[in-house]
This record gives structure tokens, sequence and C-alpha cells, in this order.
């Protein structure tokens, strides 16, 4: 038997003709050969209990897979469909154990309810549920069948013939009154019955379960898009807080599908604009940045409902509107240092690069690529160079502020033999150097220092002996001062002349090893 949501298919439609013939066969007392069609009868209802079944079984997958991608949306009826599934099993579980007990009262343990002998015994149904346990298995099933219908009936909404169909395969009230004699749904079911009867009776309550499991679980999979809109196009929208972003800060966007029907255009509205005109499913908003500070709107988008009615959906936004300003950074650090390229970046919000005019005084300033370049002059060290910057807005030009820099010397590099100032040495690894090396030590700057002259010392006998280099390189008069060192004996490194990129030459601190 089916509801409205799962319509009867032909063969669904022979059972039930075989089975109105079983019932006409069920009153007159037949035996022999024709209890056999029972038989025939049950096999047939229980392989279109197997086919609803395997539909089932794809039904409930197709559910898994909605609740896997949507659990929001899904969770409500994913989880009353669980529900239905366990209370099916339990109750074809619950019959299908009847069966094995009228078999077993009948015929022993040897046989199965597929293979059985008594067909035509008609004492063993109405003993197992009728007198054995004062009738309390009959009771029990009628019980379980009654829940049953109850919970499904109590996910199905709105839907009065599937709620019918319900009441009627699953009904377990007594039989009309027939030649004024009133008999109970058991005694009908299980009365003077033959055993071939009783199983094909079983097992068509069985599929009569099975069916409105798939009725409802196919209801309730329906209802998980029930009152969705319907779009035909999707694109992709990238919605951020700002596309400008001061550096250290961080860029924040919202990165997301949008869905809309091209068929049906939203209606945007704006308070004290009226209707937007919309372009693609947007609304144009288009404000002009008159007032300096936070500017707020309000709005609302009306889209057409799968009903047919207008769902409306507020909409509030707010943007900020500042005076001109200027950007002033140096790249590495916040002095300029005399005698190298200082690159800067000068920038301000809403204003082309191009458009910008910069001006410094006690120093040279040039553009170089998307920056500017600040060359201090000669001697100004100790000084300050103030970096001016005008802009040419709408034809006029507009002074956007200045800020003013330190200008520093260059500081000395630090002199170093094997990356050491100081400290033990294997001669082995002294004498395996090339020379002096000038590290600029944590400065920003990629400067090069070159070293120009050094002088080697050491104690030979009681005397201080040195011999001085001309270069950045070790002499051999230098290497035999070193080769002639012992354990402990000490080597120093003085007089350290380097010349820098301004050509200025810097006296250097010097280096004391000890021979390890």
């Amino acid at each position: 038997m089916s509801g409205g949501n799962c319509p009867e298919t032909p063969r669904q439609k022979m059972i039930g003709m075989m089975y109105l013939f079983l019932t006409a066969l069920m009153a007159l007392n037949v035996s022999g050969e024709l209890l056999n069609a029972f038989i025939l009868v049950d096999r047939s209802i229980l392989q279109a209990k197997e086919s609803v079944e395997a539909k089932n079984f794809h039904l409930y997958s197709d559910f898994e897979s909605a609740y896997a991608m949507n659990q929001t949306r899904v969770g409500p009826y994913y989880y009353n469909s669980r529900l239905v599934q366990e209370a099916a099993d339990s109750l074809d579980r619950h019959i299908q154990s009847l069966k094995e007990l009228f078999v077993f009262k009948a015929d022993g343990p040897d046989y199965t309810v597929e293979n059985y002998r008594s067909a035509s015994n008609q004492n063993i149904a109405a003993q197992v549920m009728l007198t054995e346990l004062q009738g309390r298995r009959s009771l029990e099933l009628k019980t379980k069948i009654n829940e049953y219908r109850e919970l499904l009936k109590g996910m199905v909404e709105n839907d009065s013939n599937l709620l019918s169909t319900l009441d009627v395969a699953l009904s377990t009230q007594d039989p009309p009154v027939r030649d004024n004699v009133k008999r109970a749904w058991e005694d009908e079911k299980f009365s003077y019955i033959p055993l071939s009867a009783s199983m094909a009776l079983l097992s068509q309550i069985q599929a009569d379960v099975r069916n409105m499991e798939a009725d409802v679980v196919r209801y309730l999979f329906t209802r998980i898009d029930e009152g969705s809109f319907k779009f035909n196009s999707i694109e992709p929208l990238v919605i951020h807080r700002s596309d400008y972003v001061i550096q250290g800060d961080e860029y924040y966007a919202e990165i997301m599908v949008a869905a809309r029907d091209t068929t049906q255009p939203p209606v945007v509205t704006v308070d004290g604009r009226g209707e937007l005109q919309t372009r693609e499913g947007r609304g144009i908003l288009r404000i002009p940045a008159n007032n300096v500070g936070e500017q707020r709107w309000r709005g609302n988008i009306a889209v057409m409902g799968p009903d047919g009615s207008s769902r409306n959906y507020p909409v509030q936004g707010s943007f900020v509107v500042a005076q001109p300003n200027v950007v002033i950074s140096p790249t590495k650090m916040n002095v300029f240092y005399e005698g190298v390229e200082n690159p800067v970046e000068i920038s301000a919000p809403g204003i082309p690069s191009e458009n910008l005019r910069v001006n410094i005084n006690n120093a040279k300033i040039t553009r170089r690529g998307a920056g500017y370049v600040v060359e201090p002059n000669v001697g100004s060290a100790g000084r300050e160079a103030v970096v001016t910057v005008t802009a040419n807005i709408n034809g006029r030009e507009r002074s956007l502020g200045s800020r003013n820099f330190r200008v520093n010397r260059v500081p000395d590099p630090i002199a170093k033999v094997n990356n050491q100032r100081e400290g033990t040495i294997p001669r082995a690894i002294l004498l395996a150097q090339l020379g002096v090396v000038a590290d600029m030590e944590n400065f920003d700057f990629d400067l090069n220092f070159r070293i120009t002259q050094f002088t080697v010392a050491t104690l030979r006998g009681q005397y201080m002996v040195d011999a001085t280099s001309n270069t950045n390189r070790f002499t051999e008069e230098q290497k035999d001062l070193i080769r002639g060192t012992v354990r402990g004996q000490r080597v120093y490194i003085e007089n350290i002349r380097a010349v820098g990129p301004d050509g200025r030459t810097r006296a250097l601190g010097s280096i004391t090893l000890t021979i390890d």
C-alpha cells in the first residue's frame, strides 16, 4: 500500500489483488494444494518488500549526502528520518521474530520461515498470539504498530493524503460487524487461519511498514528545499572592509558566492534616495562625500519569494569621509643617514602619486620607481631635513603637510677576523683567513666598507713586533708573525682604517685574539 508521495506500481497493485484473494481464501476452509497459494503470495509480498528496502537504502544515502553538505538546513529532517528508520527496523524485526516463533512451535528448530512443513496448521497462530500468555503477544504487536503509525503521522504536516494512507495501511481497528458477529483485529488475523496464511498476513504488515517508511522519509527529504529560493546564476563576491590598508595592519575580506535569479531582479531602496538603479542584481549606491566624518545609510532589498510574495531584507552601511592627508615614511628607519641613499615612500590616500610635489632641505630627493631616494648633503649630520608635500587637487595646489627627519652619520663598521673581534682562535684557523673585514653590524642599510690598512702585532721573545698591511689582506710578514706564536699568546690587530661609500676614511677599533 502506498500514499500520495509514493504512487502504487503495477507490481504493488498485483500484490494488493493477491492479498484480497488471500483474504477470500481464508474465508473458506480450504485445504490441500490451495494452501500452497498462500506461500506463493507470501513470497511475492516479500520480494516487493525487498524492492522497497533497496529504494529506502538509496534514499537514506541521499539524506546522508545532503546532511554532510549542509547540517544546519538538513539536520532536523535528517534526525527525523533516522527515527523513522530505527522504528521501522525495530517493528520489522519484531514481526520477523513472531514468524520464526510460529514455525518453531509448529515444526521445531529444524525449519525456517522460508521452509516449513505445517502450512495447513490452523492452530499455531491462534496458540501463539491469542492463547499463550493471555494474548499479550497480539496486544504487543498492536501497540507497536500503533506507536509506529503515530510516530510517522507526527512527522507529516499538511499532507492529508499521506496521513490518510498511514491510517489505512497501519490500521489496527477491529473489522466491521458482519452477520451480527463482532470480531477483534487479532482474531481476524490469527484465529483459525492456516499457518501459511498467517505468515503471508505478517509479511504484508512488514511490507506496509516499509512502504510507509519510504513515503514518510521521501516526504521529509522533499521538505529540505521547501520554501527555498530558486536561483539560476552564481557569482563570486568579495566584501572587504576597505581597499585602503595601513602598513602593519591587515587586509580583511569576506569571500563568498552570491546566487541570484536573473528573471526576478531585486528592488533596492535607500532612505532619502528612493529606488536605486540595479546592475546584474546589484543596487548601485552613489553618495557624494561632501561632509567630513562618519556617514550612515539605511535601505531595503525586496526579493520575490517562491510563493510569489515579496520578501524584504533591511540593509545598512557606513563610511568615513576624511580630509586629504599625506603619508611620509622612511623605508628602513626613522632617520636619514648622510653619505648613503635613503629610500622613502611618500603617498597621500586618494591622490595619484603623479599629482604629488615633494621638496626637501639639507638634502636632495629624487623620484625612483614607485618611491623616492633622499641623499643628505655633505656635512649635514646633526641637522634636520624637512620633507614638504603638496598636491594638485582639482586644478589647485594644496599643501598636504610636512615632516622633520634627523640626519645622522653612518655608524662605523666593526673590524673582524673570522667573524671575531676578540676571544680564542686556533692558529691554523687564523692563518687560513685572507684578512680583515668591515662588518656593518645591526645596520639596516646594505653598505660596504673597504679595509685599507691594518697592523698585526705580537710578542717575539720579550719584544713587541709588528707588521703593517696597506690592503685588507694579511701580508707574508704578518703571517710569519702568526706562525711564530704559541698557545695562549695574544695577537693584536690595530691601526685599522676603512673607507666607506662616501669616500671618507674611518679609524676602526682593534682586534685582540688569543691563540688556542
